[in-house]
């Protein structure tokens, strides 16, 4: 199923269910899908695990606090195992779609002579991967995790299940937003970048029941993670060339003044998008979206009390059979 609680979900039942599903998911990445394409296939498991523990966080206020870092650490320490082979391969596609974007500016051997020392790393990255036993280390323990979501309880029930911990990421991201706005940092960006990925799992997991306005925001939340992460995998790749971390005969300088022209760019578009998707105070924010919810299950609740003797009430014809 889709990664979203139903209209007429119970709350505990659709985080067990979202949870298993991408856990699944990412086992069945990493044990089937490994050998044949690795990368890939760690990617795949990578945003599995983010978006459980995006789930985690949404439901941070019903649960038990010990067993809500416990989990969160494991999901993280399963993802780190695993980062190497895949941040190899972002640094290739991110060198490409910047000589696509400049094409002409500098001449072509130079974006090739970086590009054959990246892939070369990422070769060998992907050659200690399928050696090691990184992916069947992180299988166990994301099954470990499996197992013990089925037996998971949360202390709340309905929105207030969800409240606390939507009104914290909004919140966190907001904050970030102001600090990234005046520091400009690195840092601070990529911070950013993953409270606004957040706000946007758990506006996706919630738009069905809150509705389209809440999907409209969750797009630009998605819009902006993108963004920053264009931002932050550029930021990267210019700390490699800048610190002697390539050694290629091509004007390296003059490849960090493109990947700083892009980034300004980028961070431009980040700031105004930003400035839409925080506009509301946290306290507006959190009372807009329980209206949106309020609502969304009211209708769900209507709809479940129809049935086909009300219109046969209303006109005195006998209901269908």
């Amino acid at each position: 199923m889709a990664y979203r609680l139903e209209i007429d979900e119970d709350v505990r039942e659709g985080f067990v269910r979202c949870a298993g599903e991408q856990l699944d998911r990412a086992v069945r990445e990493l044990s089937e899908r490994i050998n044949d394409d690795p990368v890939d296939a760690v990617h795949s498991a990578r945003k599995a695990v983010k978006k459980e523990r995006s789930l985690l966080r949404l439901v941070r206020g019903s649960m038990a606090p010990k067993q809500r870092r416990r989990e969160n650490a494991a999901l993280r320490a399963a993802a780190r195992e695993l980062s190497a082979a895949r941040d190899a391969e972002v640094m290739i596609d991110t060198l490409r779609r910047l000589s696509e974007r400049y094409v002409g500016q500098l001449p072509e051997g130079t974006f090739n002579e970086i590009r054959a020392q990246l892939e070369q790393a990422r070769d060998s990255q992907r050659g200690k991967l399928i050696e090691s036993a990184l992916s069947a280390r992180a299988v166990q323990e994301l099954g470990a995790i499996r197992v013990r979501v089925e037996d998971l309880s949360l202390r709340l029930g309905g929105w207030q299940a969800v409240e606390k911990g939507l009104s914290r990421s909004y919140r966190d991201g907001r904050a970030a937003f102001v600090r990234a706005r005046s520091r400009r940092s690195t840092a601070a960006l990529h911070t950013w970048r993953k409270r606004a990925k957040d706000l946007w799992y758990q506006e996706r997991l919630l738009s069905e029941v809150c509705g389209p306005a809440v999907a409209g925001q969750a797009k630009d939340a998605h819009h902006l993670a993108d963004l920053l992460g264009d931002d932050h995998d550029l930021g990267i790749l210019r700390d490699m060339l800048t610190r002697g971390a390539v050694h290629a005969p091509a004007d390296l300088d003059a490849v960090v003044r493109l990947i700083d022209h892009r980034r300004d760019q980028l961070q431009t578009e980040a700031f105004y998008l930003g400035g839409r998707v925080y506009a509301e105070t946290p306290k507006a924010f959190i009372r807009r979206m329980h209206r949106s919810w309020t609502a969304g299950r009211g209708q769900a609740a209507a709809e479940r009390e129809r049935h086909p003797g009300e219109l046969a009430g209303a006109t005195g014809a006998a209901p269908p059979a």
